[in-house]
């Protein structure tokens, strides 16, 4: 070896020195990912099952609110929002969606909402995980149709409050326009990095690129 310069072999090639891997700062896909919940904690999913259950319910409220002047409008429109948001989150999900989840197969598991626990009580589990994948692919999938229970009563109170502006319309459309952002950010920090399926969620996928 070279005397003069000790990072130099005999063949001439020079070994550079590099920052330890301590000192490099390690990109946000490669950080050890946060310990899973075989059991979600009782509280988080009372809690975001609430929220869920809220949301349907403040949206109806407001549809009710913002047309009460057209009742033709309010009464139908709010029920069968009503309906149709409690049918897809808590019948739908667990007949569809949840068969195919690694929480079906996971003793004594219980998923962020405990559908998985429904859906043992009404269905098998899935052979494989296909449907489970696919829940955002089309526009009537799983995914497109739980988005569509939480976004579609805000533009039709928006609507109803430009037409009939009034307080109480005003005040259950900022609430809507609230729940909507909170339980993106509650999934997002609280729920998917904690959850058994986030390896291959197609949600949890499109929450992190968000």
């Amino acid at each position: 070896m070279d005397q003069r310069h000790p990072a130099r072999h005999k063949s001439d090639v020079v070994l550079r020195l590099v920052p330890s891997a301590a000192a490099q700062p390690v990109p946000d896909d490669r950080r050890p990912a946060a310990p899973s919940f075989r059991r979600y904690p009782l509280a988080r999913v009372v809690g975001l099952d609430l929220l869920t259950a809220a949301h349907f319910a403040l949206g109806c409220a407001a549809i009710f609110v913002a047309w009460r002047g057209q009742p033709i409008v309010a009464w139908p429109v709010g029920l069968a929002y009503l309906v149709f948001a409690t049918v897809q989150s808590f019948l739908l999900t667990p007949l569809v969606v949840c068969p195919g989840c690694v929480y079906r197969t996971v003793t004594d598991g219980r998923c962020p909402s405990a559908l998985n626990l429904l859906s043992a009580r009404l269905c098998p589990p899935a052979s494989d995980t296909a449907e489970f994948r696919r829940r955002t692919c089309g526009p009537l999938c799983q995914t497109s149709l739980s988005l569509a229970s939480w976004v579609f009563p805000l533009p039709v109170a928006l609507a109803g409050l430009a037409l009939h502006p009034s307080w109480p319309t005003a005040v259950l459309t900022a609430a809507l326009a609230v729940s909507l952002p909170l339980r993106a950010y509650l999934g997002r920090t609280a729920v998917c990095p904690r959850c058994l399926s986030r390896r291959w969620c197609p949600v949890a996928r499109i929450i992190r690129a968000a």
